[in-house]
C-alpha cells in the first residue's frame, strides 16, 4: 500500500520511507536549490559574464559562490536552454556573456510564483 506521498511505508529507519520524504521535500518546499533562479534574475537585468555573476552574488547578496559553481550552474542552464552565451573578444582573454532566453524568463517567473506561495507558507508556520 502507498503512504501520502507515493512511499512504501513510514520506518523511519527504511530507506523507502527517506527516499518518499526527500522526494515531497525537494518537490513541495523548495528551500534547497536556488541558486540557479539568482542567477537567472541577474541575468534578467542586464547580459553578465561569468565573473560579474558571482561578484554580484557577494556584492548585492553577501553569498560567497565558488565560480566552479557559477560557472557548473552556467553550463547546465545553457544545456536546458535557459540561458545563451557569446563569445566576447576584445582587450585580454576572451570571455562569455550570458544572456537569459524566453525560456529563462518563464521558468524564473513560475519560480518567483512557487516561491510566493512558499513564503506564505513560512508567514503561517512562524506567526
Amino acid at each position: 500500500m502507498l503512504g501520502e506521498f507515493g512511499e512504501g511505508h513510514h520506518h523511519r529507519g527504511c530507506e523507502c520511507w527517506h527516499r518518499g520524504w526527500h522526494y515531497w521535500h525537494r518537490k513541495y518546499l523548495p528551500m534547497r536549490g536556488l541558486l540557479h533562479l539568482l542567477i537567472l534574475k541577474l541575468l534578467e537585468e542586464k547580459p553578465l559574464r561569468g565573473s560579474e555573476v558571482r561578484e554580484a552574488l557577494k556584492s548585492r547578496l553577501d553569498l560567497d559562490v565558488p565560480g566552479s559553481a557559477v560557472y557548473a550552474l552556467l553550463s547546465i542552464l545553457e544545456e536546458k536552454g535557459m540561458v545563451t552565451s557569446k563569445w566576447e573578444t576584445g582587450e585580454g582573454a576572451a570571455r562569455k556573456l550570458y544572456n537569459i532566453t524566453e525560456y529563462g524568463l518563464e521558468y524564473l517567473k513560475e519560480g518567483i510564483e512557487e516561491l510566493k506561495r512558499f513564503k506564505r507558507v513560512l508567514e503561517f508556520l512562524t506567526s
